[in-house]
């Protein structure tokens, strides 16, 4: 059976948004370094010294100067299979899904096409983690990202209930039950159909019972902690387990915890989303391949892909004289905001400050040209 571009977004975007967000996290302010060569490496520094070290896969890459967004797989800057080939692994589920977005090299760029690229390579690979990055000239380049600390804790009811808010608001969702049954599943989440066709998340420690309209939209979220009375007994039914009280208390204070009410969170969207790197400068140009102009247009990409023309400004050095800002996730550098229940991604006691934060600072280590 075939999807659309959209039911891959559906069925990623909750499952994406919160390992975004711990993945944001992790990385926070820090300096990162990404290297394309044959032993592909994005290393990220913080300010006390701490290193995470990661596996980049290149994506694809949007130039908001020629407004396209061009697949890894096309390749035009000959990098090595390391670099790209789980971009070809997203192709080939393209063709095998009948998706035209995944399988075309380039695409017009709209405001949000990067992002939703990335989520529907994210449900084809099961890599959850991206990183957008600048690459001089006007381009961002989309990763996804290998590295053991993406890896989620057990799952929260506050922290899951703010992916939901916040998932919404990101990107258009057209069939939010479809994108929480693809979101529980993802995360060994238990559930119970209630009376009113709505559905109850079971957790450690405490519940969330979504009620949906007409048109499959969730029209309220009622958080419930701790858990308790029938949801208590629905999710030892379901296998769980809620530890000692001690446990659970301490899993609701977590500091990645949304706020008790899912109606603060939706009302506050975060505004936070993976920061991408300030524009490389170039220090010399290394050669790479140029792309006819009649080629089709791209979409915003992935991080690490890029296309020139002769028209085109000096390919960005990707060494030490490149210097970039950026910010980790949510889910869209510029490709990818937080989402609610109608929209929400931290809760309003959590979010961040919109004043300016500390740019984190980026380093190529290979040239983009487009």
């Amino acid at each position: 059976m075939s999807s659309t571009l959209q039911d891959l977004v559906n069925r990623a975007v909750f499952y994406s948004k919160e390992v975004q967000t711990h993945f944001g996290a992790l990385i926070a302010d820090a300096e990162w370094e990404v290297d394309f060569s044959s032993d592909p490496r994005l290393t990220f520094t913080s300010a006390d010294g701490g290193v995470l070290r990661a596996r980049p896969h290149l994506l694809g890459s949007e130039s908001g100067r020629e407004k396209t967004w061009l697949w890894g797989w096309e390749n035009v800057n000959d990098f090595p299979d390391a670099v790209v080939g789980l971009s070809h692994e997203v192709r080939k589920f393209g063709a095998a899904e009948d998706v035209t977005e995944l399988t075309t090299p380039e695409l017009s760029l709209d405001e949000e096409l990067a992002l939703r690229l990335t989520l529907a390579s994210k449900e084809a690979t099961d890599k959850w983690a991206h990183y957008p990055a600048a690459a001089g000239a006007g381009t961002t380049v989309w990763l996804l990202v290998d590295a053991a600390e993406v890896a989620l804790p057990a799952p929260q009811v506050k922290v899951s209930v703010r992916a939901l808010m916040q998932g919404l608001t990101q990107t258009t969702v057209t069939d939010h039950r479809a994108a929480v049954e693809a979101y529980v599943v993802k995360r060994g989440i238990p559930t119970a159909e209630l009376p009113d066709g709505g559905l109850r998340m079971l957790f450690a420690d405490g519940s969330a019972d979504l009620s949906f309209d007409d048109e499959r939209r969730i029209s309220n979220c009622d958080l419930n902690a701790p858990l308790e009375g029938e949801a208590a007994d629905q999710f030892a039914a379901a296998g769980g387990s809620t530890g000692t009280p001690a446990e659970a208390a301490a899993a609701s204070r977590t500091p990645d915890s949304a706020s008790a009410s899912a109606a603060d969170d939706a009302a506050a969207p975060s505004e936070t989303a993976p920061a991408t790197p300030a524009p490389a400068q170039t220090e010399e140009t290394a050669p790479t391949k140029s792309v006819p102009d009649e080629q089709p247009a791209a979409e915003p990409p992935p991080a690490a892909e890029a296309r020139v023309d002769e028209a085109a400004e000096p390919a960005a050095e990707v060494s030490d004289a490149a210097r970039g800002q950026q910010q980790p996730e949510d889910e869209r550098p510029r490709g990818d905001h937080p989402v609610e229940p109608a929209q929400a991604e931290t809760s309003a006691e959590e979010e961040p400050s919109k004043e300016a934060k500390p740019k984190k600072k980026g380093l190529f280590s290979k040239l983009f040209g487009r």
